[in-house]
């Protein structure tokens, strides 16, 4: 529930960053940077808060975090220029690895046989926000911009509450005592842990291909369908509800019947052939088909991702391991909508899309021979 109503809140203002940034003549190339600060402080801060939460417990980093949030949503609502408009997400990001905490406690409270299940139902929470957010923050949006965002501050607010009453904490007492005098910097020797190193790098890929889709988006089918904010926000509620069919019913079947890593192997040409239709694509169909393969890809490579990364550390060192990983997925963010707004403004509104695609599909074919060596093209291919 915390989590579903923190995406909600989230999810309410995601499509209508770019419009809001138009209002004051921002391009492109602007919008990309715009998004990008919310994942550089994120990539900041997620290894220091994982790492807190491991110290002093998975509640009080979540509770910090939602309250940071609805401060970055207040000032959003009332900016009046760009700067504002940065600063609102600088303060978003700084506060939001609270995706990272929220997986370290259902590590905590899940065993290594069903936690891939448990890191599911999460992305079904996330699905769910995501699914209703941009719908509603879509319709509000007509009421002026200002308004999505007031009702996504009483929504982070809201979350804040119910996460300081009804939310338990799972590190206990007695293990946060013990660890008061101990080391308060990330533990920085998971970085050298393979596969783990590996999953990182695939989840900074995976991020960049997302990310970049998510800052141009918006801009690709107002230039093709002349879509406005509601319209993107109704094919991001159509995201959230494959986004929940996936992780639901379709992530523990695949789990249960082929494993965490050919699901994980699997889904990555669906996520690179989503993303490619959505860029050469010129019918409002072939749109619909691609925005169902980009989040069925996206919402089993995730939680297999995270199951498995959690699966090679101990229990210690769990909130710092996601920490990483948050900061990989916020270095991808960083780079992804700098990146894909400059190929938008250079060559054309396909090109990101189509290169990004490129690139998961070149980090699965990478992945595939360090998980299945054996069998992988590249082993073939070199040997």
């Amino acid at each position: 529930m915390i989590v579903f109503m923190d995406l909600f809140g989230f999810g309410l203002i995601l499509p209508l960053l770019p419009y809001i940034a138009q209002t004051f003549e921002a391009t492109p190339a602007t919008i990309g940077y715009l998004t990008a600060s919310y994942s550089f402080f994120q990539f900041i801060a997620g290894p220091i808060l994982g790492r807190l939460s491991d110290r002093f417990g998975r509640k009080k980093l979540l509770i910090i975090s939602q309250l940071g949030s609805a401060l970055g949503f207040v000032i959003l609502g009332f900016a009046n220029s760009l700067p504002l408009l940065f600063l609102s997400r600088i303060i978003d990001g700084t506060t939001g690895g609270n995706i990272r905490v929220a997986q370290a406690y259902i590590a905590d409270i899940t065993t290594k046989k069903n936690r891939a299940k448990g890191m599911g139902l999460l992305g079904a929470a996330f699905g769910l926000g995501f699914m209703f957010g941009p719908a509603i923050g879509g319709y509000l949006s007509q009421f002026g911009f200002a308004t999505p965002a007031i009702f996504a501050t009483s929504i982070a607010c809201l979350t804040s509450a119910a996460t300081a009453i009804f939310l338990k904490e799972t590190v206990k007492k007695s293990k946060l005592d013990s660890l008061i005098p101990a080391r308060t910097k990330p533990n920085l020797s998971v970085l050298t842990k393979a596969p783990l190193n590996y999953f990182i790098l695939t989840f900074f890929v995976i991020s960049l291909g997302f990310s970049g889709m998510q800052s141009t988006f918006a801009l690709l089918v107002e230039s093709k369908f002349n879509w406005g904010p509601r319209e993107v926000g109704y094919i991001f509620a159509l995201v959230g509800i494959i986004a929940i069919i996936s992780q639901i019913k379709i992530l523990p079947y695949t789990v249960k019947k082929w494993g965490e890593k050919k699901t994980l192997l699997g889904s990555l040409p669906v996520l690179a052939s989503g993303l490619a239709l959505m860029g050469i694509t010129r019918s409002i169909i072939g749109q619909v088909i691609a925005n169902t393969l980009l989040p069925l890809g996206n919402s089993l490579i995730n939680p297999t991702l995270t199951s498995l990364a959690s699966k090679n550390v101990d229990q210690d060192d769990y909130g710092t391991t996601l920490g990483f990983l948050q900061s990989a997925s916020s270095l991808g963010r960083i780079i992804g909508p700098i990146f894909a707004s400059q190929l938008f403004q250079i060559f054309s509104p396909s090109t990101p899309f189509i290169v990004s695609s490129i690139i998961i599909l070149i980090v699965f074919l990478f992945l595939r021979d360090i998980l299945s060596p054996k069998t992988s093209f590249l082993t073939r291919l070199f040997s």
